[in-house]
């Protein structure tokens, strides 16, 4: 029998761990977060769907310049508070709430630059508040498995555009993608480049991978942790070789979920 306690904090856990790090990175970085940044608030308010309207003001009380530091301070403490939150049962959705609020408001902040990492972290913070916000154990069980179906979905989904990729199907996308500046690498480039055979059969790899992904969900435990192993070992990969560490946080999140779901569908 698993414990669905052990299990929200393996995904609370992991996601949290992710959302704090991007957190310290924005604060790092909050230079470019002033009038005249790379990321100032007069650049992202002036999109159509806030400049002059009501809601780009109200936005602005809480994404522009100092305020936003404020912001990101209240969500570091919350996701610092999440996990004691958990295990002591009180005041989860509360914490959950601020949680996905500044979230949502970090996203509108930075539209640009998000990726599957950010989306998915956002759905499942979503899922988890939704989730705590009845305190009923089937409310619970739901949101966790709807991370896990949210997770073999995006899986899929990933195989399938690849699938009808014309540079995937030659077989050449992975060395196009490490002979890139922004996610290359210069090793893993040259030792691919004039292997032709061995790109094409690791880019359909990563095509067959994601493709059957959804089977973790069906074959469950201890089957299903074949394609889990290799998610942890996809995204460790990109972490270490592309430097998109997010990813691994984010999806890897979802695991325990996968293997909750999986354990009720066989109960």
């Amino acid at each position: 029998m698993m414990s669905r306690e052990l299990v929200l904090l393996g995904v609370a856990g992991l996601v949290t761990v992710g959302a704090t790090i991007s957190t310290l990175e924005w604060l790092a970085n909050w230079r470019q977060l002033k009038a005249g940044g790379l990321f100032s608030w007069q650049v992202a308010e002036s999109r159509p769907a806030l400049a002059g309207t009501l809601l780009g003001k109200l936005a602005g009380a809480f994404l522009a310049y100092p305020n936003i530091l404020g912001l990101l301070a209240l969500r570091l403490i919350a996701l610092l508070a999440l996990l004691p939150a958990i295990a002591s049962g009180r005041f989860v959705a509360w914490i959950l709430g601020v949680v996905v609020a500044t979230t949502v408001l970090l996203n509108v902040r930075s539209p640009y630059g998000m990726d599957g990492s950010d989306q998915m972290a956002t759905q499942v913070f979503g899922a988890l508040f939704l989730g705590f916000l009845p305190g009923t154990d089937f409310a619970l069980d739901a949101a966790l498995c709807y991370i896990a179906l949210q997770a073999c979905l995006s899986y899929a989904t990933a195989g399938l555009v690849k699938v009808i990729s014309p540079y995937w199907h030659r077989g050449d996308a992975l060395f196009g993608i490490f002979n890139t500046r922004t996610f290359g690498h210069p090793a893993v480039a040259r030792f691919l480049h004039g292997r032709p055979g061995l790109t094409r059969m690791l880019s359909w790899g990563v095509v067959a991978a994601e493709l059957a992904f959804p089977l973790s969900l069906i074959l469950g435990y201890p089957y299903g942790l074949v394609f889990l192993g290799w998610g942890v070992f996809f995204h460790a990969a990109n972490a270490l070789v592309m430097g998109i560490n997010s990813f691994f946080w984010s999806f890897v999140a979802t695991y325990p979920a996968i293997l909750y779901c999986a354990w009720l569908l066989r109960t």
